[in-house]
């Protein structure tokens, strides 16, 4: 096992088929002085074993994969051939193998890196740069509005390949799930969960010939991206279809059920809606907290919240649809509609931040 010192950098590049210009690409990493430079080949065939042979004899460590399984699962081997084989180091940092990311901005976010090793740190690019490909610049435009919306954190380049962080968040960065280029965004989405500090570093943008060397499938990959983007909101809306459902079914059972037991109609309707309500929340409840956002600690406080939120969702709209009726002649059911959807989609960031939200993750790391 290497013992290095807490002032050391580790680089880590994923390759998948490289042109020679990796070559000059660590060069220049190593006349900055970064001589730790791990490089896994994702299965890029014999055509290109002469270049990673290159690479190896210029002091790098290669690994290899048999067969392509995507940046994430590239990422990860390098991760845990870190684990396994570096005692102490200061920080890793991911770079592309296609020459996007200068030296000096690898240099200048390590060096970020060691002042916050708690925190992941982004190079971020300005894509208001003349020259940006559009499907660069609208994959990332679209992935920031979406990220901010769903997981409240306006990050301005979601998809960006360099980044950099400490010692203590490597076992976390193994755990995140995903195996190809949407591990990225899981990165992200799991850090903001985990109340994980994200540093943002201004960067250079480089495209070469329009950034025809990327192996990202626009379609393809684009799909799982937003699909994970996308995974909890569309688990919350299921959680939410199913327990209205549940909601409705017992009020209609209910109304056929008691009318033998009730004189009153008031109170036969006043009993089923509070008892399938009632029924209806506890659902909601256990599909959010063990479906949705998957909260594993004790259910008392979250339960308490829970119910807090519904209380005050129920007061929110009552007054919303109240006040558009009044203050501006608003029909009483667009107005329900129009409330009750901001309320839905507010209840849900309110779940995912506070309700459910992972507490102590961030000493636990």
């Amino acid at each position: 096992m290497k013992n290095l010192n807490n002032e050391k950098a580790i680089i880590l590049i994923p390759s998948l088929e490289p042109d020679k210009k990796i070559l000059s690409y660590v060069n220049e990493l190593k006349e900055h002085g970064l001589t730790d430079i791990i490089i896994v080949d994702d299965g890029s065939g014999e055509d290109y074993q002469d270049i990673f042979q290159k690479l190896d004899m210029n002091g790098c460590i290669v690994l290899h994969h048999f067969e392509n399984y995507g940046k994430g699962r590239a990422l990860k081997t390098g991760f845990k051939y870190i684990q396994e084989n570096y005692h102490q180091f200061a920080c890793i940092v991911t770079a592309d193998s296609d020459g996007q990311h200068a030296a000096e901005d690898v240099l200048r976010i390590l060096k970020l890196s060691k002042k916050n090793p708690d925190a992941l740190c982004l190079g971020i690019r300005d894509f208001t740069t003349p020259g940006i490909p559009a499907k660069s610049l609208i994959g990332n435009k679209f992935a920031s509005f979406v990220f901010a919306a769903l997981y409240g954190r306006r990050l301005s380049d979601t998809q960006t390949g360099l980044r950099a962080f400490g010692m203590p968040l490597l076992e976390f960065m193994l755990a995140v799930k995903g195996d190809r280029f949407e591990y990225e965004i899981q990165m992200l989405i799991a850090c903001v969960k985990a109340d994980i500090n994200i540093q943002m570093l201004p960067i250079k943008v480089i495209y070469m010939n329009s950034n025809e060397g990327t192996h990202f499938k626009p379609f393809r990959d684009s799909a799982r991206i937003i699909g994970i983007l996308f995974s909890d909101f569309i688990r919350f809306s299921v959680s939410s279809i199913v327990s209205a459902a549940v909601d409705l079914g017992i009020a209609w059972f209910l109304l056929d059920f008691l009318s033998t037991f009730f004189k009153s109609e008031y109170l036969k309707i006043l009993t089923a809606t509070f008892v399938a309500r009632l029924i209806s929340i506890a659902v909601n409840y256990l599909l959010n907290r063990n479906f949705v956002f998957r909260e594993k600690k004790t259910a008392k406080q979250s339960l308490i919240r829970y119910l807090i939120l519904c209380a005050m969702i129920i007061l929110f709209s009552s007054t919303g649809v109240y006040a558009l009726h009044r203050l501006f002649a608003i029909n009483e059911k667009i107005g329900k509609i129009a409330v009750d959807t901001v309320l839905y989609l507010l209840s849900y960031r309110i779940q995912q931040k506070w309700v459910f939200a992972k507490e102590g993750t961030k000493h636990n790391i």
